[in-house]
């Protein structure tokens, strides 16, 4: 029984923590200062995804728009040579189409075709509303000589197969492509196109 009294008597001896307003205010100051920081992380990462996903549409926007922009160059330099080919009678090489791996011949450096020696007008073959190389004989006099620059396989009849560095005899016919011009080997004759050609005198 005393052994109670004197616990007893212990606890009640014993001081009772003391309340504190200072450190309850600073424990409200600082869950308030988590509270604002917790939002301004959370309203940082959400400006970092809108600023990640609006560099995305750029990106992609500006791919387009080279994309647009190379498509517009190629045309424009496809009606540039086309320009040029029809006022001047040179034929530029197809360098802007095709695989990268093919190479393409040079630029002639022959004369424009208009001054290579013209034929009277040939009846065309009423078969097909064209004119046949075949039947068309050279001028006695003002062909020229031509020297191959490469290989060129004919694709129909009316051209003709070349080997390079062979030399042939060469005319144009009225209202003939400037691009093509007649070409002579021996017994052979057809079409042969001007950028395989280095005319000579």
């Amino acid at each position: 029984m005393l052994v109670k009294l004197d616990l007893r008597r212990q606890k009640q001896q014993r001081p009772k923590p003391r309340y504190s307003p200072d450190a309850e205010h600073e424990l409200r100051v600082a869950q308030t200062e988590f509270d604002r920081q917790a939002e301004v992380t959370r309203l940082l990462l959400e400006g970092i995804s809108s600023t990640h996903v609006n560099h995305l549409r750029c990106l992609h926007e500006f791919a387009e728009a080279q994309a647009t922009y190379s498509a517009q160059c190629y045309q424009y330099m496809l009606d540039l040579q086309k320009q040029l080919g029809s006022s001047k009678g040179d034929v530029f090489p197809s360098t802007f189409v095709g695989n990268a791996d093919t190479l393409s011949p040079p630029l002639s450096t022959s004369p424009p075709a208009a001054t290579l020696p013209l034929l009277q007008a040939v009846s065309p073959n009423p078969a097909d509303g064209t004119l046949n190389p075949c039947e068309v004989k050279p001028p006695a006099s003002g062909t020229r000589k031509a020297r191959v620059l490469y290989d060129y396989e004919a694709a129909d009849s009316s051209e003709l197969a070349l080997k390079a560095d062979e030399l042939i005899t060469v005319y144009s016919l009225p209202g003939m492509d400037p691009d093509w011009l007649i070409g002579e080997r021996g017994n052979q004759k057809g079409k042969v196109p001007v950028t395989y050609l280095e005319l000579l005198s």
